[in-house]
């Protein structure tokens, strides 16, 4: 018999028919490029689900965000590829089933339409015979894995744990062939690690191997015949999950942000030096070709701890006009970094810095960030400034004048952190010692005059903005203290603030981004300008949404429509219900369809359609980034484009040697660059919130106490299979988590495993105690009351006494997080007991509407049915 059309030669032969193939072979390039010119094949990206590992999406090329993504479930449909892999897909018919198909390709009774990290689909709660729905209301497209295009997945280098491949061995024997790598990423396929020379000398085999080690691992080969792929080592030890070390290089791998934690390279620094010695050289024959602005009363507004300062401003008040000239004036850094250097290379490459804790990683040399483009108090240095005016009365921008631009000089004469511009704001007199330095001959008193003036009219420019149909949404993340700390772990944390300090210089820079954003649109270069937009959320996620709040939680004002409709309908969950439930209610806003924002290039290519420019959430016409070209690669294209504008160098000119010099990337270049800048700039965010979720856990682990505060809950689940459980969102934490309602895993110092009842209901890890002295209390017994409520009885432990706590949708409760003794770092969380002592202390941070919550309302209510009881399990056993 003929081999099916489009196999590659070696895998239609029968040399391994003895061996039993697991996976279909991928097409070849012919077959491949024959079936996507017809239609009957689909390229895209597959996107593992980070809660169903059977199931992966991929949305086709090209596709608007709107459209469906099609579903590959199961390993044999996935056809070994990975996470991130760039696939060829196939259609299936829905409910289509090869013989050989396992249990794991059975279809489920609901395929979710989708899956994301970023998104929380919002279902009616899932209690008794709330799931089978039937696959009516399931509009799925199936497909399966028909060929690999591009190894982006498997090619990335993967964080695993060690483990002896035989079943409960506890270490690796002598006659061992392969060692189980299990990645920290459940997204991603375990592996087989072969046992040679190599990994028996780095590993110590034969021997044990410690579970908690990380190691740097990438696929090298995965056939039809394997279950798994083989890997191989891709460096040292990152070392032992729990250590602030391991873990920042365990986040930076996982994010693909490895290569940005090097040192820059020799040549790239000589040649910073370079710059630095020109630039200070040529600074008094520089300053003829620019607004001169060193006498101004010019400050800058940062953190205390920041030390790339790329934004200055000035306010004069005008004269007779009842307005206000604002000045941003942002480094000049496309001034030192010339289009093609090796410095502007590596800065495309890194695309921007990367904010660990306790350390930055730099887009740029310190020579440059640090040095000679940050604006330091008086220190004079080149800057590309924005102009504008504002009305005093009203906060409205100015068009007559209209917003202009300039190549400047300046010389700042101060530096306020926000906490002092905050005293200044409330009318908080710092004393004289603790005042910052003031230049130039100004006073302390004009720049406090100027602070409050700026204070003044952008809570004009911020109510007029935010009114006219912007979205503000609130974030809370925890910062933490590693000043004063040898080890790096933390000693302590505060909540990030955002006083009007904060978003006084928020509005302004705004406001220059949008003047700047503007202009560019309406040049003769609008086709090599970099713009930032931010697409309205997902029609069908948003109305999902708002069907939820008005019809089953009774909020019939909550509307989203439009973005004003969301900020004013967020409003009104804080005053009438409070900041628990507001924060809650925002959180879900962002996830139900809302898109990121990204950075495009203005105007259409032949036979494309233009990108919309507006921006949903500031709700403007035109934005881009234009504020912070130190640490973002974006801004330094946009001020290369303004720059030419300014200077009229619109095309390239040939030098003396035939060189050609060109002052700004072309259209092809540019939009190769912000998919870079697009993707570096959501991997950063990524890293930054694995690692605050790693660190926070490390903390946990370092106190001798738990940490108690308040939940909101966010979804009720029945599952007989997995266990029941309520999902609660923790604003302090900025992240929504499963609750344990039984803890079927051990209690007890690192290494030990103290078996659970194991009846399979249970969060089934092992808590990290670190002799703390508490006790955790477990609910006697739950009851599913209808959908979206259930009442759970506690039993005093001193007593007989019980006491009766009934949750809903959106209640606040009491709740405590403990680390867990797991790979990757982990917490659990647990509600508190009434019976506890912190449990009257922590429902004091909360109204008693917020305790309440919402009753789900709906027409085929269900009855009372318990679902789990502590007696009756004991009399089970």
């Amino acid at each position: 018999m003929e081999p099916p059309p489009g196999l590659e030669g070696d895998e239609a032969t029968n040399a391994s028919a003895s061996r039993r193939r697991l996976f279909d072979s991928h097409l070849d390039s012919a077959a491949i490029e024959a079936g996507l010119a017809d239609g009957s094949l689909i390229r895209g990206t597959l996107r593992a689900s980070s809660t169903k590992v059977s199931m992966a999406f991929v949305r086709a090329e090209g596709s608007k965000s709107q459209d469906r993504e099609w579903v590959v479930r199961g390993s044999k449909n996935r056809n070994r590829a990975v996470h991130g892999d760039k696939v060829i897909i196939q259609p299936v018919l829905y409910g289509r089933r090869d013989e050989d198909s396992s249990s794991e390709e059975e279809l489920p009774e609901a395929i979710p339409a989708s899956d994301s990290d970023e998104e929380v689909v919002f279902v009616k709660p899932n209690v008794a015979g709330s799931a089978a729905k039937g696959r009516e209301e399931q509009e799925v497209q199936m497909a399966k894995v028909v060929a690999i295009a591009e190894k982006k997945g498997q090619g990335r280098v993967i964080v695993c744990t060690l483990h002896p491949e035989r079943p409960k061995k506890e270490e690796v024997l002598p006659e061992d062939n392969f060692v189980k790598a299990i990645p920290t990423d459940k997204r991603l396929p375990g592996m087989l690690l072969q046992i040679n020379n190599v990994t028996r000398k780095v590993l110590k085999l034969p021997g044990k191997l410690d579970p908690f080690q990380l190691w740097p691992l990438q696929i090298t080969t995965w056939n039809e015949f394997s279950k798994q792929p083989l890997a191989k080592l891709q460096g040292q030890c990152l070392g032992r999950a729990g250590s602030l070390e391991a873990e920042e290089k365990h986040a930076l791998i996982a994010n693909e942000l490895d290569s940005h934690d090097v040192d820059f390279c020799e040549d790239e620094l000589d040649e910073v030096d370079e710059i630095v010695r020109k630039a200070q050289e040529n600074f008094s024959s520089e300053v003829p070709n620019r607004m001169d602005l060193r006498a101004s009363r010019i400050f800058t507004i940062d953190p205390a701890t920041a030390k790339d300062l790329d934004d200055a401003i000035h306010v004069d008040d005008v004269p007779h006009k009842n307005q206000i000239e604002v000045g941003v004036h942002i480094a000049d850094v496309a001034h030192f970094l010339k289009l093609g250097t090796i410095t502007d290379q590596e800065a495309q490459r890194r695309s921007t810095s990367v904010y660990l804790i306790g350390r930055v990683l730099p887009m740029l040399p310190h020579g440059l960030c640090n040095h000679l483009c940050s604006l330091n108090p008086n220190e004079p240095k080149l800057s590309f400034s924005a102009f504008f005016r504002l009305c005093k009365r009203t906060g409205q921008l100015i068009q007559d004048p209209a917003p202009w631009f300039a190549k400047t000089a300046i010389c700042s004469v101060c530096r306020l952190n926000y906490d002092q511009a905050q005293d200044v704001i409330d009318d908080i007199e710092i004393e004289e010692e603790n005042r910052p330095s003031v230049h130039g001959g100004y006073t302390w008193q004009q720049i406090k005059d100027d602070i409050k003036l700026l204070y003044d009219v952008c809570g004009k420019v911020r109510m007029g903005r935010l009114n006219g149909g912007a979205l503000t949404i609130s974030k809370t993340k925890m910062i933490f203290h590693t000043m004063n700390s040898e080890d790096g772990i933390p000693t302590g944390y505060h909540l990030e603030s955002h006083s009007a300090s904060h978003w006084v210089i928020e509005e302004l820079m705004l406001l220059a981004n949008r003047c700047v954003a503007t202009r560019l649109a309406h040049s003769e270069l609008s086709d090599f300008s970099v713009l930032r937009n931010h697409k309205p959320p997902e029609v069908k996620k948003s109305q999902q949404l708002q069907k939820l709040m008005r019809e089953n939680l009774g909020i019939r004002d909550f509307d989203m429509s439009n973005a004003t409709a969301i900020y004013r309908s967020c409003q009104k969950i804080y005053e009438t219900h409070g900041k628990m439930l507001g924060l809650c209610v925002e959180m879900m806003i962002m996830r139900a369809g809302m898109q990121q924002a990204e950075y495009f290039v203005y105007g259409a290519d032949e036979g494309e359609d233009e990108v919309c420019p507006h921006h949903f959430a500031l709700n403007f016409d035109y934005y881009t980034h234009f504020t912070s070209p130190i640490r973002r690669y974006p801004d330094v294209m946009v001020h290369r484009v303004l720059c030419a504008l300014l200077d009229r160098q619109l095309e390239a000119k040939e030098g003396e040697e035939g060189e050609e010099t060109r002052y700004f990337q072309t259209r092809e270049e540019a939009q190769e660059e912000v998919q870079i800048c697009n993707t570096k700039r959501l991997n950063s965010r990524r890293c930054q919130e694995q690692l605050d979720r790693s660190v926070f856990c490390i903390f946990l682990r370092s106190m001798k106490s738990w940490f108690y505060t308040v939940g909101t809950v966010l979804a009720l689940n029945r599952n007989a299979k997995d266990g029941d459980g309520i999902v609660v969102y923790c604003s302090q934490l900025g992240r929504e988590s499963k609750v344990a309602l039984r803890s079927d895993g051990g209690e007890g110092e690192e290494g030990e495993d103290k078996e659970g009842r194991g009846a399979g209901k249970g969060l089934q890890v092992q808590l990290f105690m670190n002799g703390v002295n508490d006790e955790l209390m477990l609910p006697k017994n739950w009851e599913w009351q209808g959908r979206g409520a259930v009442q759970i009885t506690w039993k005093s432990p001193r007593d007989e006494s019980e006491q009766i706590q009934k949750l809903q949708m959106l209640s606040c409760v009491p709740i405590v997080i403990i680390p867990t003794n797991t790979v990757p770092i982990d917490y659990a969380i647990f509600f508190v007991s009434p019976f506890h002592e912190k449990f009257e202390s922590v429902k004091q941070e909360v109204s008693s509407n917020e305790v309440d919550g919402f009753a789900w309302t709906e027409e085929d209510e269900e009855g009372v049915e318990i679902c789990y009881d502590e007696a009756l399990e004991e009399q089970g056993d």
